[in-house]
């Protein structure tokens, strides 16, 4: 008894029963129209009022349970829907994370197509693609069989219309509503609108200072132009599905009129006989109206099922390895992407040491921090963290111990709460508290009017770069990593800002290994231990090299 009532209360659980409701209200409102139907016909004939009364009370039986049991239906299969929505988002964003940095590859609004609007497709599959079918299936086998006990010529004629209306709604219309190609391409238009979009409105103030907002403005339209035509076409496949089901409901009235003429049946059945494909035509209508989005449909179920199907570009080590320390070690480490930046690089951080890591732009300083990181490993040779080879490492164990802070790091359009932590949700006010004393924010943010509650708008938008970049860093030591990788911290600083961050820094190297990552002469002139990735051969400072 207890599985019944845990399967009844899942997600899935409510899904079929509120899909059993609703072939329920369905069923109620054909025998609505059909015992009215009767009930006109025969109250004509002016019988005693008491042969009526059955009549009368099952049509208000079935008028309130047509309501009662929609309501119901409407409840059950929208929360099932919502959870399934759920757990599609999550396991989209596992996925994310899982196969990062590939998935970075992806266009921001096609992520964002994927993540938000792919989901709410499939949702909208699982309410208004599958239940219609399931009622128009079960609403259709039951009027047929019932049709056909009182005259199996009409009972056919019933089941040819049902039959043809389903069958042409699931082969045309879809192609109707992809354009003919049944491919699903026509969702491009939609993916191509979200990602020119959110490209125009993050490049905005670019593109206005350079004059050049007009010629993405043409783009953007094109886009919007494409997506329009697309849901013309959708509209029209809805249309041509409808009037199949007009044309043929009235074809089979004709029919079943036909039929019942020398059939020598009383006349409130003949009422209810002609009454019957009526009856169908909206369920059936529902079905058609909903073939239009199997394009869409199957177009987002295989993006999600193609972004959580991606392989892993780091698969979990053979070795069972655990670092020992915070120390960091490359031995002829060759550092890329998809190919080779950098060669031969080799240096050693022992634990509380701060390396610096310099370089014209584009010769792989920031690859460096990502290797470090482990969100892409290295082309050739070893980096050892505490004594294990990074690659004998899980990701989690790497990122557990090692933070980088990037360039533009990631701030959120919610309280500065909430933003920090983001490196460690069980935090406590006191805790968050200690680490703003640690990178000197406490005091700044004790004088805001609603302190740790205070919204930072989109970006930090309320915020300094000197804040921004505090935040930042306070992520990492609120996430209790060891070793910190700084990427440019002081770029976009004024001077003072930038010595007095940096001055923060220093503070934490001797429980912390620092490796700063700048091309910024100042911060290379503050440190004696420095890597050059731009160098040939020869060392620079420390022990470090980097040969050809």
């Amino acid at each position: 008894m207890n599985v019944v009532r845990r399967l009844i209360a899942s997600p899935r659980g409510h899904l079929g029963l509120g899909a059993s409701l609703g072939v329920a209200a369905q069923l109620s409102s054909l025998g609505l129209l059909l015992t009215s139907g009767w009930l006109v016909v025969r109250a004509a004939e002016q019988p005693p009022v008491l042969y009526l009364i059955v009549a009368i009370t099952s049509v208000r039986m079935f008028g309130v349970a047509r309501a009662a049991l929609r309501y119901a239906e409407r409840l059950l299969t929208h929360d099932a829907a919502l959870a399934r929505g759920i757990d599609d988002r999550v396991q989209a964003y596992r996925a994310l994370a899982r196969t990062m940095p590939a998935a970075g590859a992806m266009r921001r609004g096609d992520v964002v197509r994927t993540v938000v609007s792919d989901v709410e497709t499939v949702q909208d599959g699982l309410l208004r693609l599958r239940l219609p079918w399931i009622s128009a299936v079960v609403a259709s086998a039951v009027t047929v069989g019932v049709v056909s006990v009182v005259l199996p010529a009409a009972g056919l004629a019933l089941a040819l219309y049902a039959g043809g209306v389903l069958l042409v709604a699931r082969v045309l219309v879809p192609r109707l509503a992809d354009g003919g190609t049944g491919s699903g391409s026509g969702s491009d238009a939609a993916t191509s609108v979200a990602g020119n979009v959110t490209e125009l409105v993050l490049a905005a103030p670019d593109l206005v200072a350079y004059g050049s907002a007009r010629g993405r403005d043409a783009t953007v339209h094109a886009a919007v132009d494409a997506l329009a035509l697309q849901d013309r076409r959708r509209a029209w496949a809805g249309g041509v599905g409808s009037l199949v089901v007009l044309l043929g409901g009235a074809a089979c009235v004709l029919a079943t009129a036909l039929v019942t003429a020398d059939a020598g049946l009383a006349g409130p059945l003949v009422g209810v006989l002609v009454l019957a494909p009526i009856g169908l035509v909206d369920v059936l209508d529902a079905v058609a109206e909903a073939e239009r989005l199997r394009p869409r449909v199957a177009a987002a179920r295989a993006r999600l099922a193609a972004l959580e199907g991606a392989t892993d570009p780091m698969p979990a080590p053979v070795a069972d390895a655990a670092p020992v320390g915070f120390d960091l070690e490359l031995q002829d480490v060759t550092l890329g992407w998809d190919r080779d930046l950098v060669r031969g690089v080799m240096t050693h951080v022992g634990e509380g040491g701060v390396l610096v890591v310099t370089g014209p732009s584009g010769v792989g300083k920031s690859t460096l921090a990502a290797t470090l990181s482990r969100l892409v490993e290295p082309r050739a040779g070893t980096v050892r963290l505490g004594g294990a080879d990074l690659l004998d490492l899980t990701r989690e164990q790497v990122r557990g111990v090692v933070g980088w802070m990037q360039q533009d790091a990631v701030l959120f359009d919610t309280t500065m709460r909430e933003n920090l932590r983001v490196a460690d949700p069980a935090a406590g006010d006191d805790l968050v508290w200690r680490t703003l004393g640690r990178v000197r924010l406490a005091d700044t943010v004790a004088s805001w009017p609603d302190g740790l509650d205070t919204v930072l708008g989109e970006g930090g938008a309320v915020l300094s770069g000197g804040e921004r970049q505090r935040i930042a860093l306070a992520r990492m030591l609120l996430a209790g990593h060891r070793v910190l990788v700084l990427d440019e911290p002081t770029e976009h600083l004024d001077a003072p800002t930038a010595r007095a961050l940096l001055d923060d820094v220093d503070a934490l190297a001797p429980e912390h290994t620092l490796v700063i990552v700048s091309h910024a002469p100042e911060v290379v002139a503050r440190y004696d231990h420095r890597l050059d990735l731009g160098a040939s051969l020869a060392p620079v400072g420390g022990a470090s090299r980097v040969g050809g």
